[in-house]
């Protein structure tokens, strides 16, 4: 952990511990939130049951992680405007490989703007940053961190020309970058641009359609005209967005596009399809909800044996509120890829994967403005290429203190 982050903890958890009176408060502009999560891992670098650690350098498979977080929310709404903003620090030290400890800046922010009636929009832009799962970042020198940063902005406008209907305008920029090179989901920055119409009666439903153009620019790897990597790509995209009541305890939420992105050189890296994801939510009862998921994928995934994967994915979890201190989830998990546009021939039958997941995690409020976590959760990958196969077991416990 930093010395900065353990000073700002240092500090923030006796306020935490003294002031109660003055804790988390629906109404309250700002917010301080500190959280600390202790995480075993028993196969952080996803190796495969053959793989030994040792070939690798590495003292073995499985590390404990400390992640801790230090934050400020601010909700503030004037007039016809809300500002939204979240912006935290998080510490994530590993007990064995040290080489792989990163402090992160994290921020989420919005202005959700009104002119009048009829004008309304968003000004946003967030920022993440982790280090890049193993599951696809795969390599020979496990001893190298990659970390991987992530940043959206948009500007959007809404014409309500009708109470329940809009037109609708927007413009975004998205900016990736690793800390070393990941050729397969490389470096790149985007900008693009929407239009379309949202629907949105006095129930409070919402039904939008929209046209999509994006243009991105290969940032940090080389132009090649045998490994075929592009310098740049543009995408289109038509999508149908719904989020609808359908009864009084079932709710859909889902969306549904079709891609078609191209490359500026090479057209064996193009592809186009249908993704999106559809979401039932039921409220079984009061206190406990029910959720099955589904969501399709096409994503890049540059290799000499592949330029993107198809994905599918089915996810069923359920909540459960106990009391108002006691609460539980659990989560399964099954999906499929499909590795798809080689560029090179291949030598036997192009890479299947199949995987399943489970978790559980129970919470506990011994006070309104402190939560305390633990949970298990278990991933296994099956590949037709063996050495890709995997088994992964994963146990936490946290505290999340919130005024």
């Amino acid at each position: 952990m930093s010395t900065r982050l353990k000073i700002a903890i240092a500090c923030t958890v006796p306020l935490l511990v003294v002031a109660p009176v003055v804790s988390a408060d629906e109404a309250d502009v700002v917010n301080l939130n500190a959280a600390m999560t202790v995480m075993h891992d028993d196969n952080l670098f996803r190796l495969a049951p053959t793989v030994n650690p040792a070939a690798f350098g590495l003292q073995g498979r499985s590390d404990t992680l400390t992640i801790t977080s230090l934050g400020v929310n601010l909700n503030k709404t004037l007039g016809r405007q809300q500002l939204i903003g979240n912006i935290n620090a998080v510490d994530t030290a590993y007990r064995r490989n040290s080489y792989l400890d990163y402090l992160a800046l994290n921020y989420d922010a919005k202005w959700l703007w009104a002119i009048g009636n009829r004008w309304t929009g968003e000004v946003a832009a967030d920022r993440s940053e982790v280090l890049n799962t193993y599951t696809d970042y795969t390599t020979t020198n496990y001893r190298q961190r990659n970390v991987r940063v992530i940043e959206n902005e948009r500007v959007s406008a809404n014409y309500w020309f009708h109470t329940s209907w809009a037109a609708l305008v927007g413009v975004t920029r998205t900016s990736v970058q690793n800390e070393q090179t990941f050729l397969a989901e490389g470096d790149y920055e985007a900008n693009g641009y929407n239009a379309g119409m949202r629907y949105r009666p006095a129930t409070g439903n919402t039904l939008t359609v929209r046209a999509k153009q994006m243009d991105g620019k290969y940032a940090n790897r080389q132009f090649n005209t045998v490994s075929q990597f592009d310098n740049g790509f543009s995408q289109n995209g038509y999508e149908l967005d719904a989020s609808w009541l359908l009864t009084g305890k079932t709710q859909l939420r889902s969306r549904v596009e079709y891609i078609d992105r191209k490359h500026n050189h090479f057209a064996a890296r193009d592809y186009s399809g249908w993704i999106g994801n559809l979401d039932l939510v039921h409220a079984v009862t009061v206190k406990s909800s029910l959720t099955f998921g589904y969501k399709r994928g096409l994503d890049a995934f540059q290799q000499q044996t592949t330029s993107y994967y198809e994905s599918d994915e089915l996810n069923l979890s359920g909540r459960w509120n106990a009391t108002e201190k006691i609460s539980a989830n659990a989560r399964v998990g099954y999906g499929a890829r499909s590795y798809r546009g080689e560029i090179a021939p291949l030598v036997g039958e192009q890479r299947e994967d199949k995987f399943t997941r489970a978790g559980v995690d129970l919470g506990y409020k011994p006070l309104r403005w402190v939560e305390l976590k633990a949970g298990l959760n278990y991933e296994k990958r099956n590949v037709n290429y063996d050495n890709y196969d995997y088994k992964d077991r994963t146990g936490f416990v946290s505290v999340n203190a919130q005024y």
